[in-house]
């Protein structure tokens, strides 16, 4: 075929959630990516995305949780693969907190599972996890961890089987919009369809001839090796005390039995073409201070790392909607660091818009909003 329904460029996790159900909705489909994902130059790398059910972004974000976490048991029920494993999560943080308060507020607005601990009855609730004076400790029973590649996989099992046509490895060059269609052009060949969908994370900018809003961070991940015969560690996060407005550090078990964690800097953008896995004394201490601080059992060095990166959006929320120029162009951009486990619910909306269908609800990751509002808000 040379014509489509719809074409997505980028199949990574978006583009893969929004290919495969298009395609269920018997729309001919081709997906195209310049890579074979899992690749290293997405914000998909690694083993795992630590999937809390809480947020610390806003109320809307409570029922695409729910729907997400629905989305994943699908999956996992129809393909036969493991996608998520439950960890249970404690979220670490001081009243007054940016993060803390807006992540406690929005959990007690949902119907969520959760406790709240305090002082000693926090430190003996989590004996393994240092609890300051005047922090308090919320636990989330039903924190699971994403298993990236299993989880992608199983979203491009289900594409094939609908009949998507994937070409991996070959990068579009150029793309046109007119109010007849879209053609787009590879190295190979030149496509035509009636709407292209463009989910290509931290290349949005470079392929939508755009300048939205955001900027690429680089981000280090570090595993250490952990007691196997002891008891698996939950996830956790655990906030900036107030008046630091940097992203909470967080940590959680991986499938090979080690323990990954992550202090994301803020600040560190990137190229994403120049992104390479050099890692820094000072990326190494950063991480390390902090897990010896507040995980006092993980007492060595870590025994890998991993250097990856995500897209922010100004206000810290999804980039969804139409391209300025053209109707017949679908944006999905911005992950915040969030983006995987909101995948299926996220590839559902971007459908959803290349099929007509609008979502006036979801107003604040429209294209078109104020980038003037906040993360938070």
């Amino acid at each position: 075929m040379s014509h489509y329904d719809v074409i997505v460029i980028g199949a990574g996790t978006w583009g893969s959630s929004v290919a495969w159900q298009l395609a269920e909705r018997g729309r001919t489909v081709l997906a195209l990516d310049a890579f074979t994902p899992p690749h290293d130059h997405g914000s998909h790398a690694g083993a795992t995305r630590l999937a809390r059910q809480s947020n610390s972004t806003g109320a809307e974000y409570v029922d695409l949780t729910r729907q997400a976490f629905e989305a994943w048991g699908v999956i996992a029920e129809r393909t036969g693969t493991e996608v998520m494993v439950k960890t249970g999560n404690v979220f670490v943080g001081q009243p007054g907190s940016k993060w803390f308060d807006n992540t406690l507020r929005n959990l007690e607005a949902s119907p969520f599972e959760h406790e709240i601990f305090s002082g000693a009855e926090a430190r003996a609730r989590f004996p393994r996890v240092r609890i300051g004076d005047g922090e308090l400790a919320v636990w989330e029973p039903n924190a699971a961890v994403s298993l990236v590649q299993p989880a992608l996989r199983a979203m491009q099992q289900l594409g094939r089987e609908a009949g998507v046509e994937v070409h991996y490895g070959e990068p579009v060059l150029e793309w046109t919009a007119t109010d007849k269609g879209v053609s787009v052009r590879t190295a190979t060949a030149t496509y035509t369809a009636e709407r292209v969908v463009v989910t290509v994370g931290a290349f949005s900018n470079d392929v939508l001839h755009l300048d939205l809003p955001t900027h690429v961070e680089r981000q280090v991940l570090a595993n250490f090796a952990v007691d196997l015969t002891a008891e698996r560690l939950s996830s956790i996060y655990v906030a900036a005390p107030p008046g630091d407005d940097s992203a909470p550090a967080y940590g959680c078990p991986e499938p090979d039995g080690t323990f990954k964690f992550s202090v994301p800097g803020r600040g560190n953008t990137v190229e994403p073409d120049t992104l390479t896995q050099d890692v820094t004394a000072e990326d190494v201490n950063r991480i390390v201070s902090v897990v010896r601080d507040r995980l006092p059992e993980i007492t060595g060095e870590p025994i890998s790392m991993t250097v990856c990166m995500w897209t922010e959006t100004e206000d810290g929320h999804w980039l969804l909607g139409h391209h300025p120029d053209s109707e017949r162009v679908i944006v999905g951009a911005g992950c915040n660091g969030r983006g995987f486990r909101y995948a299926p619910v996220i590839g559902a909306v971007l459908a959803d818009l290349a099929d007509g269908v609008a979502h006036p609800e979801l107003h604040r990751f429209d294209l078109s909003r104020d980038h003037s509002l906040s993360a938070g808000n």
